[in-house]
């Protein structure tokens, strides 16, 4: 998976799609134990499964980021 980096904090980022509604969303590249995302690759893209059981786990970038707010829609 290709990683990024966030244009307002510089965190390592990965976009995935959302399994859920199939919207882009920031996700940390480091895996953490309180994570509630699971990452799979399809076709060569992530795709974020939110609340769904598995390893590693991730957590939203939103979650995270101290300007979250000003990029949120």
């Amino acid at each position: 998976m290709r990683v990024e980096h966030c244009r307002s904090c510089g965190a390592r980022i990965i976009w995935a799609i959302t399994a859920a509604t199939g919207r882009s969303m920031p996700v940390d590249a480091d895996p953490v134990e309180h994570g509630n995302v699971v990452l799979e690759s399809v076709d060569g893209k992530p795709l974020a499964f939110v609340g769904q059981a598995g390893e590693p786990r991730y957590v939203s970038h939103f979650v995270s980021c101290p300007e979250a707010n000003r990029w949120r829609r």
